[in-house]
């Protein structure tokens, strides 16, 4: 059985602001993450992206999917050096337009494995919740 974790935010931008900031998967607007290497085109799909934290951690992802009509891409971690508490898991990254007033709903949701514990999945909640938080003060302006 897996475990599932879902956050969203709405930003006040137009998707084409949210997505142009999202899919260069360069999360250069989280203050969390220090610098991001990508192995080729950041929408070619089996592409590897090396993503060293302000921590030290040093992460490599595989991209899964990418679609620049659905504005979304999927991601899993690959290799993590200090090693995280679930491998494997599916990560995807959604930029839904709200019309009503050109906003944008970015979703991020992870699915782990049966080995996800509560503690990877609360890890998991929290990280995304400052990283959409840190995602709106860069597109806000």
């Amino acid at each position: 059985m897996s475990t599932n974790n879902v956050e969203s935010r709405v930003i006040k931008a137009p998707v084409t602001k949210v997505w142009s900031a999202l899919k260069k998967q360069d999360f250069e607007f989280w203050s969390l993450v220090k610098s991001v290497e990508l192995s080729s085109s950041p929408s070619e799909v089996g592409s590897i992206r090396t993503t060293t934290f302000a921590d030290g951690t040093v992460q490599k992802h595989r991209l899964l999917e990418f679609s620049e009509v659905k504005h979304a891409f999927t991601y899993e971690i690959i290799d993590s050096e200090p090693a995280v508490a679930s491998l494997s898991a599916q990560h995807t990254f959604k930029v839904i337009p709200v019309t009503a007033d050109n906003t944008s709903l970015v979703q991020w949701s992870s699915e782990f494995s049966s080995e996800g514990s509560l503690e990877a999945v609360m890890d998991a909640k929290y990280k995304k919740l400052d990283a959409l938080n840190e995602l709106a003060k860069a597109l806000e302006n």
